[in-house]
């Protein structure tokens, strides 16, 4: 059976138009659990086992779901297929993550057409953008203090602008995903200078709160999104689950070929040398590629994954990196690296890659109301599709 021919770019396309839409656990909880229901429906339906892992978090008292398909023989280790099906406030989300969701149940399809599928875990987070009791009770005081109205926006166009300025600060402070929360707050309120308003005060001050009321959310090295993929992991090393990789999916759909569709990537000059590249210049701002990273143990994935984009059948654009760094190094000097679902994994020790059309550095359209189906690239989540199926097979061969 030649399984590159079985792939279907319309399955995809469904999967996105019909998931399509606003999931912002704080507005649009119905419509979150509708698309846990749709995701596990489809996988169903192809025959396929599945698992729900419900689970809570502080702040919110209902649940939330991550959704599980179970391929293959589970006595033998299993690479896990990660994407995430909830979005920002307002955002549609196709590409963001709805693609990556739409690849993963496609190569769930064609794999289980097989007569010996390889071990395989389609698992579907939830709750990969952020904390939503976090969210909340942020939201709740800051309307409480009159800076923002009911539908979550400022009252003024001074607060606004304090904001921006506040939070551009507080960017270039935190270097580190691990930095104190708090600490953090406090230096970036003293870098604005003494002549603050009681309400810029308030502000900045109902962050530090917050942030202390949820210290024990991730004070024992717990990160502040990706929720989801965090439970699965706990489950995993409670379960003693056998994984051999991660691949994780976040933002696949933006390929271009346009000029300017594609922003300067933060590239160091120590790990430019550990760059490879196919068809792709990354001088040139044009954003026709995917990217490829692995950290030091991921390797062997990595390298299948990238021989598999250069074939004639695929021939998709990349560029691909191994991090030579364990987690712990790569939270301090790369934490850009560690934003959606695999960083979970990493910090478990579970190798495996994520890929990425780079999201905020391919398109302003990133966490927008402007993220919409008519604006992906369908061929191209094709090609993805097949390289994925076509490095699960190889990659389970050669182990």
């Amino acid at each position: 059976m030649n399984l590159m021919n079985k792939v279907n770019i319309e399955e995809i396309f469904k999967t996105i138009t019909d998931l399509e839409g606003p999931k912002y656990p704080l507005d649009n909880m119905d419509e979150l659990n509708n698309a846990s229901e749709y995701i596990l429906n489809k996988l169903k339906s192809y025959g396929i086992k599945t698992e729900i892992q419900e689970f809570y978090v502080k702040g919110i008292t209902k649940p939330f779901k991550n959704i599980v398909g179970i391929i293959g023989d589970q006595s033998k280790p299993a690479i896990v297929l990660g994407s995430h099906y909830d979005t920002v406030r307002a955002c549609p989300g196709a590409n963001d993550n709805i693609s990556s969701v739409a690849v993963s149940l496609e190569v769930a399809r064609v794999l289980n057409l097989t007569k010996n599928p390889p071990s395989v875990i389609i698992a579907v987070f939830t709750l990969e953008e952020a904390h939503p009791g976090i969210n909340k009770a942020l939201e709740d005081k800051l309307i409480k203090l009159g800076i923002h109205d009911l539908k979550h926006r400022f009252k003024s166009a001074s607060m606004l602008k304090f904001s921006r300025d506040f939070w551009k600060i507080y960017n270039l402070k935190r270097l580190s995903i691990r930095r104190d929360f708090t600490i953090v707050f406090k230096e970036t309120l003293e870098a604005l200078g003494d002549n603050l308003t009681k309400e810029e005060i308030n502000y900045v001050n109902t962050y530090i709160d917050v942030y202390k009321e949820f210290e024990d959310e991730y004070s024992s090295d717990k990160l502040l999104y990706s929720l989801g993929s965090q439970e699965f992991v706990r489950r995993v090393q409670i379960d003693n689950t056998l994984i051999s990789n991660i691949v994780n999916f976040d933002c696949l759909g933006w390929i271009s070929n346009d000029k300017a569709s594609q922003k300067r990537l933060p590239i160091g000059k120590e790990v430019q040398p550990m760059v490879k590249t196919y068809k792709t210049d990354l001088n040139a701002n044009v954003g026709n590629f995917i990217g490829v990273m692995g950290e030091k143990k991921s390797n062997d994935i990595l390298n299948i994954f990238l021989k598999q984009c250069e074939s004639n059948d695929i021939d998709i654009p990349y560029f691909g990196i191994t991090i030579p760094m364990e987690y712990k190094d790569i939270v301090k000097m790369m934490p850009n690296t560690l934003r959606s679902d695999h960083a979970p994994f990493w910090k478990a020790g579970i190798p495996g890659i994520f890929i990425s059309d780079t999201a905020n550095f391919r398109s302003d359209f990133y966490h927008t109301p402007a993220d919409t189906y008519n604006r992906l690239d369908y061929i191209s989540l094709g090609k993805i599709t097949k390289a994925t199926i076509n490095s699960i097979i190889e990659y389970n061969l050669i182990k």
